[in-house]
Formats: structure tokens, C-alpha cells, sequence
């Protein structure tokens, strides 16, 4: 027989055992008393999809409740920038069996194309289930389809440099103007110059070599410049700068990519072309002329030519007018040696008589730019009288003074071989 205490415990027992019991058994009536259908995107391929392509989703329909006794119809809602690529609406996927989850779910696949203009940016695809009358509707950004372009791509429009080239010594402005090509916003974009390398002459001045644009709407565009100056002694020449630019898009997803800035480095060549002597004084007269061409400049000349152009003041004796100086280092000089005669000329304004000699140079500088330069040369022509008062030439009284004398030294000589011979006929 059980003793009073022992009784207390199975009747307490049997309570709790009947409390469980009677939770198990509600519990069943609410999960089994019909089919619990519920949908969840598996995946899309490919993750993400961009504008233009098509994108392939999977569903997956569980019933974690009875069977159900209708057919399911699974129903795609397409809206933009989504449409329906080669596909059905709606699928039946017949009736569900009971606490089909899992592995024994059901698998649904829509093809999807995406629009070319869609946005960047995680979109909502709307689904609905239908079993009879009764049907769940997806369209509270349960199922977000992920768009983005394959790069978001920051492209360099145009780079410009004021002045250029730049000389030595000197400072100018490179303008960078970039574009953000992509269709989503870019963000914390970062360009850094490297200026550190010991065959680069270029410096950052009065500012760093570093520049950010906090964010850059799509298909917006934004300039940048930089203030930089070239050492004293630069070669001229083109140089290269290595360019870095890094940026985030709208995804978090961040970019890097390496560039170069080409900057040229010289200056405008400054040539003098003069007469350095002549042997031809005055006109109707013929003589020789050296023409010599200066580089006052800090740039080396290459391919130099010389072309004498026609003149009514002149003619040109010498069998070519054409010269091939060939390369010209700055602070050095070529000549020519051309012979011409000196035709009449007319006095200019002040009373001088002036021998033009119209000519051309052609040459390339140190970074292949190509010069044409024109020149006039003067010549002063003199007069016969303007010559002998310069003591040029001989005055016209000595050369008499000296027939003079030649002929009193002929005559004196004559008379004493006349005296000569009379003196011997008296004998």
C-alpha cells in the first residue's frame, strides 16, 4: 500500500503528465490542422546581376503543415526594371505534402531579364502563393534582387596643363577632369600624385599632392588641380607621374586602380638670326655674305634648316639657296657663307640704302614641336665717297698723285738716255 506521501507525488505526476499531454495535443491541432506554405529565395545567378543581363532566381516552397488539398501556384509579379526572359507568369507545383521543408521543399525557377537602365542597388522582386482562395503575397522587400554594375568605373576625361610646357623654374596648374561612367553614386574618391622619384623634376607648390572628392553623382563630372613647379635645371622632355585613384561605390565595395599624368617640361625656343660679315659694301657690287643663326634659348634644336627667299634687293650668286644646319645645342651657333650681287636700291625714309634678305628656319625642339620662324636681314649698302671717308677704299687724288710720280720717274729716266746717246754722236 502507498503511504500518504507517496501518493501526493503520483498524483502530482499525473498532472504534469496531463498538462504536457493536453500542450502536445493544442500543439498538434495548430501545426497540423492544415498546410503552412511559406516561400524563401534560394539564390540568383549571377550575384550580383548587372543592368541588361539576365538573372536566374530560385524559390524555395516549404509546408511546414498538413498536406494541402489544392494545388500551389506559385505567381512572379514582375515590375521594372524586372520582366519575365523566356518564362511563365505562373507555375503549379501541385499539392504540397505534409512538413515538406527542407530537402523535400519544392524548387521554383524564374528567368528574369534586368533592364539596361536599371539602378544600382539592391531591388525588390514581388512573389505570391496561391492555394485555393488563400494566397501570401511577397511584396514588402522580402526578396531584394542585387544590381550593380561589373566595375563602377571613374574614367579621366581630359588633363590639361597651364601653361605648357612648362618652363624650368617655373609653375603651372594640371586641371584632371573625371567623369563617374558608372550608374550608382561614388563615394571618398582619393587621386594622389607620386612626384618622389629621382628622374621625375617636378614638385608639388604651395599645396599637397593629394586631392578628394567626397562623392560624385552618376554621369556627373568634376575638375581637380594641382599646382606644381619644375626644377631650375629640368631637361626638356615629357614626363610621366604616377597617378593612384581609389573610391567606394554605393555597396560598399571599394576601387583602386593606377594611372600616369604626362607632363611636358621646356620652353618656346628663342632664335636670332644676324649677319656676321660681309665683304659687300655697296651696290652693283658682288661679295659674300655669312649668315649665322644663334640658340639663346635652353632647348636643343634638331633638323635646323635655312632657306634664303627671293629679293629685288639681291641676287643670289651662290648655286643653292637651300642650307641643312642640322641640330643646334642651346647656347651655340651654325653659319652659312652665301655669295650675292647687290642690284640698285632706292634710299628709305632716313636717306640709307637697305639690302633685304628675306629667309625661313624649320627646326624641332627637345620635345618634337615644330618651328617655322621667318627672318629679314639688313645689309646697309654705301656709297663710293661714304667708303673713302670710312678710309674702306682709297681716295681717287692718290691714285693720280701716284701715276704722277711714275711718270716724272719714266720721263727723268728717258731724258737721261736721250742725253746719253746725244753726248756720244758729238764725239
Amino acid at each position: 500500500m502507498f503511504n500518504t506521501k507517496t501518493h501526493k507525488i503520483v498524483s502530482l505526476l499525473m498532472v504534469v503528465a496531463l498538462l504536457v499531454g493536453i500542450m502536445i495535443i493544442g500543439a498538434s491541432a495548430v501545426n497540423y490542422s492544415g498546410p503552412s506554405i511559406k516561400a524563401t529565395l534560394m539564390s540568383q545567378d549571377p550575384d550580383p546581376v548587372e543592368p541588361g543581363q539576365m538573372v536566374k532566381v530560385k524559390f524555395k516552397i516549404e509546408n511546414e503543415g498538413m498536406q494541402s488539398s489544392q494545388d500551389t501556384i506559385v505567381k512572379l509579379l514582375p515590375k521594372y526594371p524586372f520582366s519575365l526572359y523566356g518564362d511563365i507568369t505562373e507555375k503549379n507545383i501541385g499539392k504540397l505534402q505534409a512538413a515538406s521543408t527542407g530537402a523535400d521543399a519544392v524548387i521554383v525557377e524564374f528567368n528574369v531579364k534586368v533592364d539596361e537602365s536599371a539602378v544600382e542597388e539592391d531591388t525588390e522582386l514581388e512573389l505570391q502563393l496561391l492555394t485555393g482562395e488563400n494566397g501570401i503575397s511577397y511584396t514588402n522587400n522580402e526578396f531584394m534582387i542585387s544590381i550593380q554594375t561589373h566595375d563602377a568605373v571613374l574614367a579621366i576625361t581630359s588633363i590639361t596643363s597651364e601653361p605648357s610646357p612648362i618652363a624650368p623654374g617655373n609653375t603651372a596648374s594640371v586641371s584632371i577632369m573625371v567623369k563617374n561612367t558608372a550608374d550608382s553614386l561614388l563615394k571618398d574618391i582619393n587621386f594622389k600624385l607620386d612626384m618622389n622619384a629621382d628622374d621625375t623634376p617636378i614638385a608639388p607648390y604651395q599645396s599637397s599632392s593629394e586631392r578628394i572628392i567626397p562623392q560624385l553623382q552618376s554621369n556627373y563630372q568634376q575638375t581637380l588641380t594641382f599646382n606644381v613647379i619644375a626644377e631650375p635645371d629640368a631637361a626638356s622632355g615629357l614626363y610621366k607621374v604616377p597617378l593612384t585613384i581609389t573610391y567606394n561605390d554605393e555597396m560598399g565595395t571599394s576601387y583602386s586602380y593606377e594611372d600616369v599624368l604626362a607632363v611636358m617640361i621646356g620652353e618656346k625656343p628663342k632664335i636670332n638670326t644676324y649677319v656676321k660679315k660681309s665683304t659687300v659694301m655697296e651696290e652693283n657690287a658682288a661679295g659674300k655674305v655669312t649668315i649665322e643663326v644663334a640658340n639663346a634659348g635652353n632647348t636643343d634644336l634638331k633638323y635646323l634648316e635655312l632657306t634664303l627667299l627671293p629679293s629685288d634687293d639681291y641676287k643670289l650668286i651662290t648655286t643653292r639657296n637651300y642650307f641643312y644646319l642640322g641640330n643646334l645645342a642651346s647656347d651655340d651657333t651654325q653659319s652659312e657663307e652665301v655669295e650675292i650681287y647687290i642690284n640698285d636700291l632706292n634710299k628709305d625714309e632716313n636717306g640709307d640704302k637697305i639690302v633685304h634678305i628675306p629667309g625661313q628656319l624649320k627646326y624641332v625642339d627637345a620635345n618634337n614641336q615644330n618651328y617655322q620662324q621667318a627672318f629679314d636681314l639688313e645689309l646697309k649698302a654705301y656709297s663710293s665717297s661714304q667708303l673713302k671717308k670710312f678710309g674702306v677704299i682709297q681716295s681717287g687724288n692718290g691714285i693720280i698723285y701716284v701715276f704722277i710720280i711714275i711718270l716724272g720717274v719714266g720721263g727723268y729716266f728717258a731724258y737721261k738716255k736721250y742725253k746719253k746717246k746725244n753726248g756720244n754722236g758729238k764725239k
